[in-house]
This record gives structure tokens, sequence and C-alpha cells, in this order.
């Protein structure tokens, strides 16, 4: 027997689960990335550097300042640039304010649901908890507004450029920020205790599978990082096994393609381990963020999961901190007078060059590889997204999860909600992860 869940809904983009049922055991499982190809790699070759940004925004409608950042650093390790400190700062603000309203998304209209009205989705949350969606709603527009401040637009930044940043902050839209934020702080503060009281209350991670795997994710002297740093990668027990600049990443991740899906599979090149990126990758990295709030509430996570954890739903309780720290540090960034320099941007001079640039989306590790030839036009272009590569270990979990559930005699219905949830801890960013994995030109013969 064969059951298709599709689609699997509350994600961004299309995914499909196909599951092959034999005498009351799943004999095969797949997850399906039914998102057609989005090509981006193919044509960005062929373009000015600078483009790059642009194009790079444009591959998602959530993940947009992630991959800005993420193309600019490479265009700028190609040709050897080091924007100003000051043009760092915006780049990071801008990067906390797609925390910002992403992690907000996420928490609170596509896993809330689950917890708090199974099966009744988003209207069934707006009718039932109409105060906290307003909370989120709230927070979230922050997210956006500190986008469209920094960036020039609250959907893809039209200010990264390479050599800096090409908009610089007033003084008055800063102390806008600032007093807003504070108010964002405290109900964010109440909306991550209320999650947390949740979790703690009714048992939630029992509801998700514990999978001990290898973890990578940026590191910056033991703390948390999302923007600079080197990689660091993790095994099972909690050891760090890694530690590499992101130029070289390809000797430590391969990829690999499969025959029923448009997402290639990495894996880790020192062992031929699957590993795990994101919110939960990052928290069991990390010594810690550096920041009081955060760290308190990183404290309680870990007494409650441990370090290193491996249960999938610790990623929402991660990505509830994640989401402390992001308005922590914005409100940080928002009260240092650099920020408000007009030195934000040098001059660059396009040249021949490879760049690797490496942020950690809100999903994980993203990297973007050029190839630039000696008049600034791209000639190769590779991306490595977050969610392609946490999708070989979330196979590999729905699999078990589905066969124990069949083996206790729950029924598929059931089944098919389960390990929907469990794909929605990961937040997939389907559009992201889909790639031109051959292009084939066949020329007509006259």
């Amino acid at each position: 027997m064969m059951v298709r869940i599709e689609p699997v809904t509350r994600i961004e983009g299309h995914m499909a689960i196909t599951l092959v049922i034999e005498k009351n055991k799943v004999k095969n499982l797949q997850v399906n990335i039914i998102e057609s190809p989005r090509l981006f790699e193919k044509f960005m070759e062929g373009k000015p550097a600078e483009e790059a940004i642009r194009i790079a925004e444009r591959i998602c409608g959530i993940c947009y300042v992630a991959h800005g950042l993420a193309s600019v650093k490479a265009v700028e390790n190609a040709w050897d640039i080091s924007p100003p400190e000051a043009a760092i700062k915006l780049r990071r603000l801008l990067h906390a304010g797609g925390y910002i309203h992403s992690h907000m998304l996420h928490l609170a209209f596509l896993v809330l649901p689950d917890i708090l009205c199974p099966g009744e989705g988003v209207v069934g949350l707006a009718k039932k908890y109409p105060q906290l969606c307003k909370k989120a709603i709230f927070i979230r527009k922050f997210g956006q507004e500190v986008t469209e401040a920094i960036g020039g637009r609250p959907i893809h930044p039209s200010s990264i450029v390479p050599g800096g940043m090409a908009k610089p902050l007033s003084a008055e839209t800063r102390e806008s920020l600032l007093k807003k934020g504070k108010e964002v702080l405290k109900t964010a503060i109440e909306l991550v205790d209320f999650i947390f009281d949740l979790y703690e209350k009714h048992e939630l991670l029992n509801m998700y599978p514990e999978d001990p795997t290898y973890y990578m994710g940026l590191v910056k002297n033991g703390f948390h990082e999302t923007y600079d740093g080197k990689l660091h990668v993790m095994n099972p027990k909690g050891e760090i096994v890694g530690i590499f600049n992101g130029s070289r990443y390809v000797d430590y991740v391969a990829e690999d393609t499969l025959p029923y899906s448009f997402v290639k599979h990495p894996y880790l090149r020192i062992n031929g381990e699957k590993y795990r990126v994101g919110t939960l990758a990052r928290i069991n990295l990390a010594e810690k963020f550096g920041i009081p709030i955060t760290d308190n509430y990183l404290a309680k996570l870990r007494s409650i999961v441990g370090r290193p954890s491996h249960n999938v739903g610790a990623y929402n309780l991660a990505r509830a901190v994640e989401l402390i720290a992001s308005i922590e540090k914005a409100l940080e960034l928002l009260e240092d007078d650099q920020i408000l320099s007009s030195d934000i941007r040098v001059q660059v001079k396009p040249k021949a060059g490879v760049g690797v640039g490496i942020v950690e989306a809100p999903r994980g590790v993203l990297i973007h590889h050029y190839e630039v030839n000696d008049e600034g036009i791209i000639r190769k272009v590779n991306l490595i997204v977050a969610t392609q590569q946490n999708i070989p270990s979330l196979e590999k979990e729905l699999f078990q999860v589905a066969n124990n559930l069949l083996s206790k005699g729950v029924e598929l219905t059931r089944i098919e909600q389960k390990l929907e949830t469990i794909v929605r801890a990961y937040d997939p960013c389907i559009s992201c992860a889909t790639h031109l994995v051959k292009l084939k030109i066949v020329k007509n013969k006259k």
C-alpha cells in the first residue's frame, strides 16, 4: 500500500511524503520536494557579480536578508573587500530583523496550532487565542520595520552592496526603533514564557523523536553567531570534531542527488554522516550568547533538554530563545552610536576570484559560492541552503516514527498528522532548497 501526504501544510513551499507500507511496516519513505527547480544557480551565471545580491534575495520571500548577506559576503570574498565596521553593524541589525519576523511567524502561526488547537490550524488559533496572535503580529511587524529601516524595503532589501551598505541610519529612525523595540522585547518575553510553560507542563518534547546526529554551525570565540565566525562540527556526544573557515567548506561537506527529489542531500565528507543545522545546532554548538536575558533562557532550555539535545521538538524551544536574542541584539546595536556613522561603504573594483559567503539563515547554515572572471562576471555558482542539509535526517526520523506508530496500531490519519508536526519543527523553506541538478540544452539541427 502506498500512502502519500500531499501537500504538507504550514511550511514554506511544496512538499510531499510518500510511504510504502507492507505487512504493517513502512518499507520505504521518501520526502518528495515537489517545488519546481528554481534555476538560480544557472541563471546567475553571466551576470555582473554586484547583481548577484539582488538576484539571490529573490530566491525566497522569507529568507531574503540571509541570502542577500551570504551573497554580498561571497562577492566581497572574491574581490578581497573589507567593509567598514559601521556597515557590518548595520548588516547585523538587518539580519536580526530577518530573524525576528521569520522566527515569530513560525512559532506563532505554524507551530502553536499543532499544540493549542490540533487540526484547526491558524484560523482555530486566531479564534481561541486572539491576544496571543496580536502579540505575535506586533513582534513580527517590528522585525519587518527593522528590515525596512536598514534595508530600504521590508522585503528584498536594496541597501546591501559590495563594499558595505548604501543607506545610512538616521538618528530619528534609530530612536523610533529603540522605543518600539523595548516594548517588543517585553511582549516577546511574555510569549516565550508562555511557550516554555506549554512545553514543560504538557511534556511536549515527548511528541517528537530523539535523533543523535552531527551538527554544524557558526561559532565565534565560543559565542552564538549568525553573521561571522568559523564553522564548527559537533558529533552526537557533544564533541567538536571540526573547525574550519567557510572557504574550506568543500573539504567538509559533499552533496548527493536522489531520483525522487529536487533537493540535493548533503553529508559530511569526513565520515559520510548526516548532519543537522539550524536553531538546535546553534544552541548545541554555542557556549553562550553573551547577552543577559537570552543567556537566562539558554540556561533554562538546557535544564530541560540538556546539551547536546537531539530532540526534534527542541528546535522550537531553541527558536524561541533565538527570538529573544534577535530582539536583544537589535537593541544593543541600536544603542551603539557607531551605527549612525556615514562611513558605511568602501570603493570596489571587480576582478577575477573565487568567493564563499556564509551566514546563519534562520533555518541554518547558508553557503553561497561564486567564481568570478576578471571582468567581474559570475562564471559559476553553488548554493547550499539550510533546509537541504536537514532533509536527510528528517527523512530518517519520519521513517522511524511512522514504523513505531504503525507497530502500536495507530490509525493512518493520526500518523500523517504526527509526521507533519515533525516536519514543521524544522521550519523547512522549500523554495530555498530546490536546485537545478543538471541542465541539458539540446539544439535542433536544421
